[in-house]
């Protein structure tokens, strides 16, 4: 391969595993690799961290060092083509069956450009996330949180409840923030809920499925004519939402399209809720599996910001990010040619015993955590620090509700079967009410 641009040093992978070895690649698949996926990177980054899966059709890359890099070099890793690449997965013949994906896939989106393009529609998207924005908004955080928490009870008559986490807080309180900021009602929760599954089904298994697909065209179809409606709405009656900004807002004289909003806006409104659902669940799991950190927490309160990064980092709700190549390249003592799909698992990354010290070990005393679970370079995720606040004040208000929290004892351990986005299906629990 000539002029290959290098990235990394190319004595980093010693090559792929041997041809009878089928233990990883078999490992790769669902469930096994979803419910715990850090075995698997280990392995990988040991033997093979640059790696052709014949399962994903796709380069695997889950070095730390070259993750970080891939995440920040657009102009060699880009997000443009993913989605085209993906559809090509599918049969030929279910194309007829799925026109609104394929019409939404070639819509311009923030997620799926690189700059200049990505620039401007982030530029229109920045000011409702900038940290100050974002702080005014915990009063209307804890409130909500406080509400979900008090629908709960008082229990029995020891003051023991028991609920189901995911159901009763990570999941509505996310999804009522990123609701209000956009317009979107309480009343129309359920259905936000159920467009996103289907798109978070689709767009984080490591293969294109044709069931996801079509389950897919219909939600997008539902979820594409209900924002085309709030569009007109904010249009003809502007509220003090980001969607009103959206439909107002000018970039060097050019405004979204509507096809433009319409596809941001499923972007934001899913991811919006799906990293911090994800965040607090995998969290509250990491903490209660680790008592002496869970006591560290409540006995030092002021480490949660820091704690906060140390669970992004130790369980990340986000675990990977998807790139096509822009030209024939070296990386990792692999060579990769132009238009190549390449995944870099941010997960991996964030258990990399080169970039951290143990680890596999939580540790929310941990100084200056910075992890992967939010991308890096202009993909950075946009409403990272919303995540964090809302993570933060979940887990302040359980320990305040809360003396003890436990899980219950038909917790079984399940993971969605989703390569991107990793949480629970659901997280029963019993906690025993402080004294109020």
């Amino acid at each position: 391969m000539t002029s290959a641009t290098v990235v990394g040093p190319p004595d980093l992978a010693p090559g792929p595993l041997p041809d009878g070895d089928e233990a990883v690649e078999a490992a790769l698949h669902p469930p096994s690799f979803t419910t715990d996926p850090y075995p698997v990177y280990a392995r990988l980054r040991d033997e093979a961290p640059v790696y052709w899966s014949p399962y994903f059709g796709q380069w695997l890359v889950s070095r730390g060092e070259l993750v970080v890099e891939i995440a920040r070099t657009w102009e060699i890793f880009s997000s443009v083509g993913w989605d085209s690449f993906f559809l090509s997965q599918l049969p030929d013949d279910l194309r007829p069956q799925i026109p609104t994906v394929i019409d939404h896939f070639r819509t311009v989106n923030i997620s799926t450009q690189d700059p200049p393009v990505h620039t401007r529609l982030r530029r229109l998207l920045s000011k409702a996330f900038t940290p100050r924005r974002v702080a005014m908004l915990e009063d209307k955080v804890r409130a909500r949180a406080e509400r979900l928490l008090d629908d709960l009870g008082d229990g029995d008559g020891d003051g023991v409840v028991g609920f189901d986490l995911i159901e009763s807080l990570a999941y509505p309180l996310p999804v009522a923030v990123i609701g209000e900021l956009y317009g979107v009602g309480d009343s129309d929760h359920a259905d936000l809920k159920r467009w996103s599954k289907a798109v978070v089904a689709y767009t984080g298994s490591s293969v294109a499925h044709p069931d996801l697909a079509k389950e897919l065209d219909v939600a997008l179809a539902e979820f594409r004519a209900y924002l085309r409606a709030l569009v007109v709405e904010r249009r003809q009656r502007p509220r003090d939402d980001l969607l009103s900004d959206l439909v107002d807002a000018v970039d060097g004289g050019d405004r979204l399209n509507e096809d433009e909003l319409v596809a941001t806006s499923i972007n934001l409104l899913f991811a919006g809720h799906e990293t911090t659902t994800n965040l607090i669940g995998n969290g509250t799991l990491s903490l209660l599996r680790h008592p002496d950190q869970l006591a560290t927490l409540r006995r030092q309160p002021e480490l949660l910001p820091g704690a906060v990064e140390e669970l992004l980092r130790y369980d990340s709700p986000v675990q990977r990010v998807r790139r096509i190549t822009t030209c024939d390249i070296l990386i990792g003592g692999r060579e990769i040619p132009k238009g190549t799909p390449v995944t870099a698992f941010l997960g991996s990354a964030n258990r990399d015993p080169e970039q951290w010290d143990r680890p596999d070990e939580l540790d929310v005393t941990r100084p200056d955590v910075f992890p992967m679970s939010f991308g890096g370079g202009p993909h950075y995720c946009i409403g990272a620090a919303l995540a964090r606040l809302e993570g933060r004040v979940a887990f302040e208000m359980l320990f305040d509700r809360f003396d003890e929290l436990h899980l219950a004892e038909d917790f079984q351990n399940r993971w969605h079967p989703n390569v991107a986005f990793r949480g629970l299906v659901e997280l029963p629990l019993r906690g025993v009410l402080a004294d109020r």
